[in-house]
């Protein structure tokens, strides 16, 4: 039994969505991780890399439903590749960088051991802190590094972008 071109055609174009959709849905699923459980981005990185998979799924989708992968079909595999890269390399980039402030915060601590009276390690505890979206903890830090050092301009700046931040973003854990 002979396939008609018609079935032929649907037979291309769902062969074409299975090779396409898995590509989005895996960038999508870095992004939400990196941003939901990571925290290795923030929600406003999160959202512009949701963007750009918004429009490799539109100009795919287009494509494919136009019939034909075409120059439309092409650009959007082209992209939804590049972007999955580049979110790969992005993300490896931001855990390296989440690792350095958490050792940071493991170095700022004992020497706050060693010395409680260290504004210095307070005042670079909370910036490791605020770096990590960790907003109570810098909080607390910066206010006593301002308690040791009332005049620290930088800390009062850190403290007040931690105050801000928290009250923009309250749904992010301090954990």
């Amino acid at each position: 039994m002979a396939m008609t071109p018609e079935a032929m055609e649907v037979i291309v174009r769902l062969f074409k969505a299975f090779i396409f959709v898995p590509i989005i849905g895996l960038v999508t699923w870095w992004i939400l991780s990196n941003w939901l459980v990571e925290q290795t981005l923030n929600a406003e990185e999160a959202l512009i890399g949701l963007f750009f998979v918004a429009v490799a799924f539109v100009l795919g989708v287009g494509s494919i439903i136009a019939g034909g992968w075409g120059f439309l079909g092409i650009l959007a595999l082209v992209y939804a590749g590049l972007l999955g890269l580049l979110s790969w390399q992005y993300i490896y980039w931001r855990r390296r960088e989440h690792e350095h402030w958490l050792s940071e915060v493991d170095r700022y601590r004992a020497a706050i051991d060693r010395d409680p009276r260290n504004a210095a390690a307070y005042s670079f505890l909370g910036e490791a802190c605020l770096r990590l979206s960790r907003f109570e903890e810098a909080q607390a830090a910066l206010e006593i590094a301002l308690e040791l050092d009332p005049e620290s301009k930088r800390d009062h700046r850190l403290l007040r972008q931690a105050k801000e931040r928290r009250s923009q973003i309250p749904w992010l854990r301090s954990d």
